[in-house]
């Protein structure tokens, strides 16, 4: 496969910086598998599992969602980290909370935010290999 250069930022840093062959990631409309030459593209990134390609074999991380735009591949997300990366205790710890927190009689608002918290902390620990 043709290699192609894949930027991935966050507000803190540049989580990846280099060649790939292929990159697979779950939009609001679906997962996408992107190669060198792919039309260009834009479209939000929803949390999930991303999968980058290097040298033949795939590295999953855990991303928080974000936006992908596809000429030069840029993703700009809040958060991402490679699955051996991973706090599992610090996720489960996240998921246990944001699941008593969706028990409670909470506002709209304080529910969408617990949501977001169990579909970002469950993202981890399947990137993770522990659910």
């Amino acid at each position: 496969m043709t290699p192609f250069d894949l930027k991935i930022i966050t507000p803190e840093k540049t989580f990846f910086e280099g060649n790939t062959e292929q990159i697979i990631v779950r939009t609001v409309s679906g997962d996408i598998g992107i190669l060198a030459g792919h039309a260009p593209y834009v479209a939000n990134i929803v949390s999930s599992p991303f999968r980058i390609k290097i040298e033949g074999e795939f590295r999953t991380a855990a991303i928080s969602g974000g936006l992908i735009k596809v000429s030069a591949v840029t993703v700009v997300t809040s958060a991402i980290e490679w699955a051996d990366e991973i706090d599992v205790a610090r996720a489960e710890k996240a998921k246990a909370a944001a699941e008593n927190k969706l028990r409670e009689n909470a506002s709209q608002k304080e529910f969408e935010r617990a949501e977001q918290k169990l579909r970002r902390a469950m993202n981890r620990l399947v990137v993770a290999g522990k659910k």
